[in-house]
């Protein structure tokens, strides 16, 4: 082989190294998919406890209301959303808001789905459910504790649940890992600091609609309970609220017939 063929080999591979590893730089390049930098925050709250937009420090994706209440809706977005729209799953839009920051008020007449559409360097979708009570439902109190406390405690927040709720009835069930005790001492604090005591088994009972609202402390009877959850089931309704009655009119007045002399 000639000195020249050689050198002329030798540039060739060269070259054709170079045109690979750009063609390869260039494909990876045009694979890597695009990072979203867009975010955005979807809230619900009931009327009193809905925060400023601004200062959003929890944000529920559920709050429970009794019927003819409203519920707030409220969104923080990134500085590159151009375009929020809220939308109920009944076909009901609101917007389109240009505000980074905001909220919305909603009274629905049944428990419903909204959805935030914002539009920014990428498009996407957030959910959050206004649950209207209608009465003789259920829900299921989750408590958090150990057997070092001896307390299982679960806090229900004006800001996720109306004040208007009461609990008419209650009774322990196992949890979804399968832990359970039939035999509780309950003492529910209000928020006006009003303490109810009660006995929880496993068959329903009484709660004296007690506010759903507040502070739940439950303690195990006649065992030592070794796991970190206890469950409660609680049938939930509205307080009734009475019309104030309208008064009748007085009748008109009418002067007494003028005496004879």
């Amino acid at each position: 082989m000639s000195f020249k063929l050689y050198h002329f080999i030798k540039i060739l591979i060269l070259i054709i190294f170079v045109v690979s590893l750009v063609g390869f730089t260039f494909l990876m390049n045009s694979c890597t998919p695009e990072v979203c930098t867009t975010w955005a925050r979807f809230c619900a709250a009931t009327l009193i406890g809905a925060p400023s937009p601004n200062e959003i420090n929890e944000c529920p994706s559920e709050v429970l209301i009794c019927p003819g209440e409203t519920a707030v809706l409220y969104w923080n977005v990134s500085s590159d959303v151009t375009s929020i729209k809220i939308t109920s799953e009944f076909g009901t839009s609101y917007g389109p808001f240009t505000a980074l920051s905001g909220s919305q008020n909603v009274s629905p007449l049944a428990t419903t789905d909204y959805t935030l559409t914002v539009e920014g360097n990428c498009n996407f979708e957030k959910k959050v459910t206004v649950h209207v009570v209608a009465g003789g439902e259920t829900q299921t109190l989750i408590a958090k504790g150990s057997p070092e406390t001896g307390v299982w405690v679960v806090d229900v927040s004006p800001v996720t649940t109306s004040t208007s709720i009461i609990v008419n009835l209650i009774k322990t069930l196992p949890c979804t890992d399968g832990s359970f005790w039939n035999k509780w001492s309950l003492k529910k604090t209000d928020l006006d600091s009003t303490v109810t005591f009660l006995d929880v088994t496993d068959i329903e009972t009484s709660a004296n609609d007690i506010p759903l609202v507040g502070s739940w402390e439950f303690t195990p009877k006649d065992a030592t309970y070794q796991k970190e959850t206890a469950c409660f089931s609680v049938t939930i309704k509205c307080t009734e609220v009475y019309p104030t009655p309208t008064p009748s009119p007085l009748p008109p007045y009418s002067p007494p017939p003028p005496t004879h002399q």
